[in-house]
């Protein structure tokens, strides 16, 4: 299949995986996933062999490796080199999965509903995916405030209760904090306090 093929159902399959498995650091995963799906092909290029090396799923072992550094972008660029594995599958001439060991071709479907690469039923399957990508990005994450960089907006506010302040057991002055928090699934609220006395605060946080 075209690279653009490969780039969606890529995106596409770690999308789905980061939404079962509430995976953070989406935008990246999306990056390493869509990169790595045209790895098999360029190193097929360098090699000189169409559908050799760089088609085997030994390439999994390098690839987790990255986990010990960073196991967000080792997890996105091996599911995106799987969705490009799989995807070949399904093409004409299918996919040397266990290459070098054994360097026949795994494919699925029968020879005549096989997808040859760059027809219309590339361009179509391609299509295919993307319609159910959008959608899907825009439904169960929150994409469209990561790609603009913006920050939930929140306020605070403190109002001092004269009862307690004019108590004649109680010289200290004391404060209700309240906090409002528009809060979204999945997105992480941090509270940041500044001391400046030394006098105690007590913060108590609920969960209405």
């Amino acid at each position: 299949m075209r690279s653009y093929t490969h780039i969606v159902g890529a995106i596409f399959l770690f999308v789905t995986f980061a939404y079962v498995a509430n995976f953070n650091n989406l935008l990246t995963g999306i990056f390493f996933a869509g990169w790595i799906s045209v790895f098999p092909d360029i190193i097929d290029k360098i090699t000189g062999k169409h559908r050799g090396i760089g088609h085997s799923i030994f390439w999994l072992i390098p690839l987790a490796i990255v986990g010990f550094w960073n196991m967000g972008i080792a997890v996105a660029i091996m599911v995106g080199f799987i969705s490009h594995i799989f995807l070949d599958i399904f093409t004409t001439n299918g996919c040397p999965v266990l290459y070098p060991l054994w360097k026949n071709d795994f494919v699925c479907l029968r020879k005549k509903r096989r997808i040859k690469t760059g027809t219309n039923q590339d361009k179509a399957v391609f299509l295919v995916i993307l319609l159910l990508l959008i959608p899907f990005l825009l439904l169960t994450t929150n994409i469209l405030s990561q790609l603009h960089d913006t920050e939930d907006q929140n306020s605070a506010f403190a109002a001092s209760t004269d009862s307690i302040n004019n108590s004649e057991n109680n010289d200290t002055l004391k404060c209700n904090f309240y906090l409002n928090f528009d809060l979204k699934e999945s997105v992480n609220k941090n509270i940041s306090i500044k001391k400046v006395s030394e006098n105690e605060t007590n913060i108590l946080v609920n969960d209405i």
